[in-house]
């Protein structure tokens, strides 16, 4: 069982190894010290990255596939959108042109039924005065000719509507052509910015995963070395305890030496001994010092490389952040600033469609009284009809008296029919004026009422809100980049163990440097007694051979103690 300095220091036993002791226990107690810190710099170092691993994650999760695809289907909807507006106007434009067509093949129409119209009239007054003598006649001709004025003045109201139309159309068309031109001109660039725009979030995104995950690659690598780093640092361990067992070894001899089994020894006998056990404790500090310097300078080696390796994260977190051609260049913020051009512009088209469309509606309105209209007049054609028939037959009965007013009235029979043709051509013409109508009311329908810029608006502030919640958190690792850039120069400076206790080490052991001893006779026993003593002190292989090469002697075979060299699976458990 180990024997400690700590213990023996308590042993009222003083002699001359005591100083030594004492200048050993003050290196003991610095590499016990400096170690401590040691772990505690490894373990803040490791917190470092993990925070800079969770800030890492929160900036990537600001973009997360499932908002980045949300905005980019709004923005392809808006853009579908818009490219059907050009479609949809030059559409409209043709059904305005087959309108325009159908009133220009009316209006001859409407004049034939005007001028017979006025005909009848004419007639109407002529019977009016033919048959005022006669009884019961001028009544029945002053009805004649109110019905004759009913009709003038439904196809006058007809005709003006049809010459509303034909006005109108003019200036529609004229309009509607610079709709489309300004379409052309327009859309395809609104299309083409919100398009890119939609295709840099994404090659964006791509880009920050990638860069991320090679910040994750070097966080790891970091950890690996940091997981290497607490194994070696066992060196501090090892070190601390063969320095006790160097105590420990000059203790035992002082309290041989000063026991009644030393008796028996001379004074040469006793410096002898004594120069063996102090030539069997150098070479083991100075043993122990070499492997602590080989062990703390691959530390240092080791602890060298973390700052680079920050360092390198850093400059990938400022990619990140500044954007650059590779990143997209910022491209939500330029994506925000293309949709909000890309609004100014959708305000003025919609505001020309949605005056389109009301044109097409106050169109096809027009086009729906022409129709109600004409259904007018073909009743006041049947009146006349009628009412002359009955005249006719009122004249027959009256005999040669009633003959004149019967020729007139004949002849409004037949300017009746005349106006009944005429009425026919007309309602031919509507028919077409009314498909015409309801095509043009087809493409307002097919039109979707969704507001293009209430879209744009939706989709401008969720790539806002995206925008914003990146730029918060890109300064998060920012601050937490920064901040691992200090801690670490921090961390670095507390684990360069071979600098102080180095040197400490090796004055320790110049201060008890000895030589080569030469052995007296008859002692072959205490060597053997002391040796057996302090074999059982060792924990580590290389402590027993040194041992057993000085004194000649085999050490006690006994299970050492060890300082375990942690696993790969250890490490993970440890770190992560």
């Amino acid at each position: 069982m180990a024997v400690t300095a700590a213990v023996l220091k308590r042993d009222e036993t003083v002699g001359a190894a005591a100083p030594f002791v004492e200048q050993m226990e003050l290196a003991r107690s610095r590499i016990e010290e400096r170690f401590l810190e040691g772990g505690a710099a490894l373990l803040s170092i490791l917190d470092v990255l993990n925070k800079l691993v969770a800030s890492l994650d929160q900036v990537t999760g600001s973009l997360d596939e499932e908002t980045a695809n949300a905005t980019m289907a709004e923005l392809e909807s808006t853009v579908t959108h818009l490219s059907k507006l050009s479609e949809i106007e030059t559409a409209r434009q043709e059904r305005f042109l087959d309108i325009a067509g159908a009133e220009q093949n009316l209006r001859p129409h409407v004049d034939d039924m005007q001028e017979t119209l006025r005909y009848l009239r004419t007639f109407a007054v002529t019977a009016k005065i033919t048959g005022a003598g006669i009884p019961d006649f001028a009544g029945f001709a002053e009805e004649i000719l109110q019905r004759i004025q009913d009709g003038t003045r439904q196809v006058n109201d007809f005709a003006d509507k049809l010459h509303q139309l034909g006005s109108g159309l003019g200036p529609i068309r004229v309009k509607g052509q610079k709709i489309i031109e300004s379409y052309d001109q327009t859309i395809p660039r609104i299309v083409a910015g919100l398009s890119s725009g939609g295709v840099e979030i994404g090659k964006q995104r791509r880009v920050l995963m990638q860069r991320a995950d090679s910040v994750r690659a070097i966080a790891k690598g970091i950890q690996n070395k940091l997981a290497s780093t607490l194994s070696a640092m066992q060196v501090g361990d090892i070190t601390r305890q063969r320095i006790e067992h160097c105590q420990s070894s000059l203790q035992i001899l002082d309290a041989y030496l000063g026991s009644p089994e030393a008796d028996a020894l001379d004074q040469a006998q006793k410096d002898s001994l004594s120069q063996v056990i102090r030539e069997l404790v150098s070479l083991q500090l100075n043993q122990a010092i070499a492997d602590f310097d080989r062990d703390t300078a691959k530390i240092v080696t080791t602890v060298a490389s973390f700052r680079s390796d920050v360092m390198e994260i850093d400059a990938l977190r400022r990619t990140m952040g500044d954007g650059g051609e590779e990143a997209g260049d910022n491209a939500m913020r330029q994506l925000e600033v293309g949709v909000g051009a890309a609004r100014s512009a959708v305000r003025e088209i919609e505001a020309v469609a949605q005056e389109a469309a009301m044109l097409s509606r106050t169109t096809a309105d027009t086009v729906a009284q022409l129709l109600k209209g004409i259904g007018v007049v073909q009743l006041v054609r049947t009146d006349i009809h009628y009412m002359a028939l009955n005249t006719n037959l009122r004249c027959s009965k009256i005999g040669e008296e009633g003959r004149a007013i019967n020729v007139v009235t004949a002849e409004l029979r037949n300017f009746a029919a005349l106006l009944d043709q005429t009425a026919d051509k007309i309602l031919a013409e509507l028919q077409t004026l009314e498909v015409a109508a309801a095509k043009l009311n087809a493409v307002d329908e097919g039109r979707d009422e969704a507001s293009l810029d209430r879209r744009l608006e939706i989709a401008m502030a969720s790539i806002r809100a995206v925008g914003d919640r990146m730029d918060l958190e890109m300064q998060g690792l920012s601050s937490q980049s920064e901040a691992a850039v200090g801690d670490m120069d921090r961390s670095l400076a507390r684990l360069d163990f071979n600098a102080e206790l180095g040197e400490i080490l090796r004055a320790c052991a110049d201060k008890f440097s000895a030589g080569p001893a030469s052995r007296a006779a008859g002692l072959d026993q205490p060597i053997a007694d002391l040796g057996h003593r302090i074999g059982r002190l060792y924990t580590m292989v290389s402590e027993r051979e040194l041992h057993a090469h000085v004194l000649g002697t085999a050490a006690p075979v006994e299970t050492a103690v060890v300082a375990s060299v942690m696993s790969d699976e250890d490490i993970d458990d440890a770190l992560f």
